[in-house]
């Protein structure tokens, strides 16, 4: 796939929300790939993240010093991308702050789904760069946490309670409703089914609005 390609399926995505993707999972009667409802949107701005994932995973550690793996990784982001931060057993510090966010803004990346901590929340809305997480600290992660592998896959709890994977190259979508991601493999087949329930929903909003009550709706569309 191009980066014209990508970048144009992202956009289309941007158009969408996850309720919508969601709703094409069950749709086809596959397990929902939404993320733990405790990850959300943590950043200021009503800005929506969608991108082409990039997993980073750590453990504790009690090394002293700079995490040199975790810099080096923002240093090479991909464009597009959406890190996906795998806390693993992290639990009441953050993993990055604003200085790593805006090494990742300036690399293209998206936005960022931390399934643990991050912090400087002001510093990191006023740029507009979305960040998803588990819960917000002040306390760094030096000394606490090092990054050990990337562009792997990694799990990460679903919302249903299930494990889900995350793997390279995946596409995240998150809004107000939360976070879902969309294995590659299923990208365009999702894409084209969540656009024509889109134009079918507008389409039955017109129809409400002159008059169709809803279980004729149900009956017409099969869902209200």
């Amino acid at each position: 796939m191009t980066k014209q390609e990508r970048e144009q399926i992202r956009k289309r995505f941007l158009k969408l929300n996850t309720a919508i993707v969601c709703d094409v999972y069950d749709e086809l009667e596959w397990p929902v790939t939404a993320l733990d409802n405790d990850i959300r949107r943590r950043t200021f701005e009503r800005v929506r993240v969608a991108g082409w994932a990039y997993p980073i995973e750590g453990q504790l550690s009690v090394a002293k010093g700079a995490d040199r793996l975790k810099l080096e990784v923002v240093d090479g982001l991909p464009e597009d991308s959406v890190t996906v931060w795998g806390g693993t057993n992290a639990h009441g510090f953050c993993l990055f702050g604003d200085l790593i966010a805006a090494t990742m803004a300036k690399r293209g990346c998206r936005g960022a789904i931390v399934d643990a901590g991050f912090r400087d929340v002001e510093a990191i809305s006023e740029t507009g760069f979305p960040v998803f997480g588990r819960y917000v600290s002040p306390v760094q992660s030096v000394g606490r946490w090092r990054v050990t592998r990337h562009g792997e896959p990694i799990l990460i709890r679903g919302a249903l309670g299930e494990l889900i994977t995350v793997s390279l190259d995946d596409f995240v979508l998150g809004d107000e409703d939360g976070v879902v991601v969309i294995a590659q493999e299923h990208v365009s087949q999702v894409l084209e089914r969540a656009e024509a329930i889109v134009r079918q929903e507008e389409e039955a909003r017109r129809l409400s609005e002159e008059g169709m009550s809803a279980k004729e709706m149900l009956e017409k569309y099969g869902h209200v």
